[in-house]
């Protein structure tokens, strides 16, 4: 029989993002899905102390005992540091090791944590709110019922697809520029500052929900319905065109892209 949840859950790397995993399990957990028991790395104690006591987690003496306690581990450290933690411990057959780490390619991990089963994700800090939109791959369980508990979970087709999924994790990033910008421009020509944050993020996420609420119709029909030719709208789209602006968006995610390839 194949298991589909985790009973225990074991954290390397205890930062901002397994932070907010925690946050998501959490909220969870209160909506009535069972709250799998958390074992934290020590590394970064005094974050994974704050964890322990609002969830009753256990600090574990090294990640060795992360990985012998835990039958799904998130590793969750910097690109940088992901092998040498993992490296070495005692990984077993049967057990998942859920990354979320971007640019370490499963054969890497594999390499670092086998006989343990691989799979890559990319959950954002929305995951707290369980509002995360997580790609993932290869579609494991155990792995994807614990990030249907964090939001929508997107298994991807090949390794190839989930990192080109990866790279709107950073495009997550530069919503909040965006909306930082216009909050900006807003407040300065007159609106008090909570009011223009409070309506620029009602626009962004009111955009969103449009797109994700009318599948059946393709986002250029619904910015046509909003650029109407005189419009403001339009205007504004047609000062962006001049300026090259959504050229530079797509130079971003290529840049991002290569470095997750390592190219």
């Amino acid at each position: 029989m194949v298991e589909t949840t985790a009973r225990t859950v074991g954290i390397i790397g205890v930062g901002e993002i397994a932070t907010f995993l925690v946050q998501g399990l959490t909220r969870a957990a209160a909506a009535g899905r069972a709250m799998p028991a958390l074992v934290l790395s020590p590394r970064g104690r005094e974050r994974a102390a704050v964890i322990a006591r609002e969830t009753g987690a256990t600090i574990a003496a090294d990640n060795a005992e992360v990985v012998e306690r835990g039958d799904l581990v998130i590793v969750a450290t910097r690109p940088a540091q992901t092998l040498a933690a993992i490296s070495g411990l005692p990984w077993r057959e049967g057990q998942v090791l859920l990354s979320v780490v971007a640019g370490v390619q499963v054969e890497k991990l594999a390499s670092a944590a086998a006989p343990a089963t691989i799979v890559r994700s990319i959950p954002v800090t929305c995951s707290a709110l369980g509002l995360s939109p997580t790609a993932m791959w290869p579609d494991e369980p155990r792995a994807h019922d614990l990030l249907a508990r964090l939001g929508t979970v997107h298994p991807m087709p090949d390794e190839a697809a989930f990192e080109a999924a990866c790279v709107l994790g950073a495009f997550y990033g530069w919503v909040y520029a965006l909306v930082e910008r216009a909050t900006e421009t807003t407040a300065a020509a007159g609106v008090p500052a909570s009011d223009a944050r409070a309506i620029v993020a009602g626009m962004v996420g009111g955009a969103a929900a449009m797109v994700r609420h009318r599948p059946e119709v393709s986002v250029e029909h619904m910015l046509a319905e909003l650029a109407t030719p005189g419009g403001v709208t339009r205007l504004g789209l047609d000062v962006l065109a001049r300026h090259e602006a959504l050229d530079a968006w797509d130079a971003a995610w290529r840049a991002v892209h290569d470095r997750l390839r390592g190219t």
